[in-house]
């Protein structure tokens, strides 16, 4: 069977475009509205960007495993992508007021797989359970202590260094100690095989299990404990709302995540070239990504909607759409997106082939 890193897997490819169209429905829409709309669309929100961490996991593993990457170094390869991506994410933080910017944790990873890539299955799959087991309450912890700190403000510019790391290992957005979770299972699924229709019927059954799983006991322990009040307390550790920090919301989403990339899998087989304008948005999901936050930034008054669900679905759908025309258009005459294109920069001048 061939290995994933020779013949590229279409479904990862939808599976970043799915969370990239779920980041752009959560950053111009409702995500706290209770009426039924309202709680449909808020679905991506707390899922589509772990399944963006996830796929990032199952994209380095695929690095890793390529002899090309091996031959021209995986260790620059990674710190170079690091290196583009924090300075990208401080300065696209420095133009949003409400929304947090995922890239500078993406660095961070990047630079942690030098070493991460190199360990046994067995170690990775360890670590993110003690990162399951053990970040949430230190999260909480965190937050008890120094609840001015712990408030996910984004990560830009006018922050020292030291607040940089400190927000980045434990008190930021989106924080080393629990988001590591999921990208160690990506991590892991990028090693297995991903061709596999037994893995893929695993993925599902499992991923739907996990996540239904965390509902129920979230669920359960409130009825127990009660809901939240005021203050923060330990019972607290069974919220589920998202971007919470909180171990259910984690096994939630990543659970949601695992299933969600089984069926593109699935999908992008069986489909064919229906699916095409979803891969080619997912190879250019650093574009897409960039490109929404920077119109939310110049026209927020006439993109954004917080109460109200339909405007909100016309934006998704017309910037998603009129994206996907530019993305097909685009891998017609290129193998790379505009920016997707700047990660290989300095090891595709070496050879004329790649430019």
């Amino acid at each position: 069977m061939e290995h994933p890193s020779r013949a590229r897997l279409e479904g990862v490819d939808v599976a970043r475009a799915l969370a990239m169209i779920g980041m752009l429905m959560v950053h111009v829409g409702p995500t706290r509205l209770d009426t039924v709309a309202g709680q449909w669309y808020a679905l991506p929100h707390g899922r589509a960007s772990v399944l963006f961490m996830l796929v990032a996991g199952v994209g380095i593993s695929f690095l890793a495993a390529s002899r090309r990457v091996a031959a021209e170094g995986l260790s620059g390869q990674l710190l170079w992508r690091a290196l583009l991506l924090f300075p990208l994410g401080v300065a696209l933080q420095a133009m949003q007021d409400e929304l947090n910017v995922i890239l500078q944790t993406y660095a961070l990873f990047f630079v942690l797989s030098i070493g991460l890539v190199r360990l046994h299955t067995t170690v990775l799959l360890m670590m993110g359970l003690f990162a399951l087991v053990l970040g949430p309450p230190l999260y909480l912890y965190g937050q008890m202590l120094d609840p001015d700190t712990f408030q996910r403000v984004g990560i830009g510019p006018d922050n020292p260094p030291g607040v940089m790391l400190h927000a980045l290992l434990f008190s930021g957005p989106y924080p080393l100690i629990t988001w590591i979770v999921p990208f160690l299972v990506g991590l892991w699924l990028g090693r297995c095989d991903l061709r596999s229709d037994v893995l893929r019927m695993r993925m599902l059954s499992v991923g739907i299990l996990v996540a239904a799983a965390a509902w129920a006991l979230h669920v359960g322990l409130f009825a127990w404990w009660g809901e939240p009040g005021g203050g923060l307390r330990w019972a607290d550790l069974a919220d589920m709302k998202a971007h919470s920090q909180r171990p259910l919301w984690l096994l939630n989403a990543t659970g949601v995540a695992v299933a969600v990339l089984a069926v593109c899998l699935v999908s992008a087989d069986r489909l064919g070239r229906a699916v095409w304008p979803l891969v080619a948005t997912g190879q250019l999901a650093l574009t897409f990504y960039v490109l929404h936050l920077v119109m939310i930034a110049v026209w927020r008054d006439q993109l954004v909607f917080k109460q109200e669900v339909s405007p909100a679905l016309v934006v998704a759908a017309v910037f998603t759409g009129l994206f996907m025309l530019f993305a097909v258009g685009w891998r017609r005459v290129f193998r790379k997106g505009p920016l997707e294109s700047l990660l290989v920069v300095p090891w595709a001048w070496r050879d004329p082939a790649k430019r």
